[in-house]
């Protein structure tokens, strides 16, 4: 069976986000734990591009950023709606953190990677 195209694309950042967290759970969990962590992580991003338009009528704190905030496990998954069924992933945020300030904080790199992820998105389609 050929593999489904997935319904999110990574930025930079996002990347990097992810590669942290997982070295971070294998060194904490393990293999098993870290792999059914990281589908969680798979399927609810799946469930935002899929659902995003119930999603975005809840209030989100990333201000005027565009950004969307869906929480999976222990983690938000901070987006920005490509299209009616595709997303960027711009950043892998824990919960405990402070959202908005780090947004915030962050938001002229956060935009520059956002810009380099739909620029090679557009290239595949």
């Amino acid at each position: 069976m050929p593999k489904r195209r997935r319904s999110y694309v990574l930025t930079e950042t996002a990347a990097r986000d992810f590669r942290e967290a997982r070295r971070w759970s294998k060194a904490r969990w393990g293999d098993r734990t870290t792999r059914s962590y990281f589908q969680k992580l798979h399927d609810g991003a799946e469930y935002v591009a899929a659902h995003q338009s119930a999603i975005a009528s809840r209030d989100e704190p990333t201000g005027d950023t565009n950004l969307g905030v869906y929480p999976v496990g222990e983690h938000f998954l901070v987006y920005v709606r490509i299209d009616k069924t595709q997303i960027a992933i711009v950043a892998l945020v824990r919960q405990v953190r402070d959202v908005p300030a780090l947004l915030r904080a962050n938001h002229f790199q956060i935009q520059r990677a956002l810009n380099d992820a739909l620029k090679e998105f557009a290239a595949k389609r």
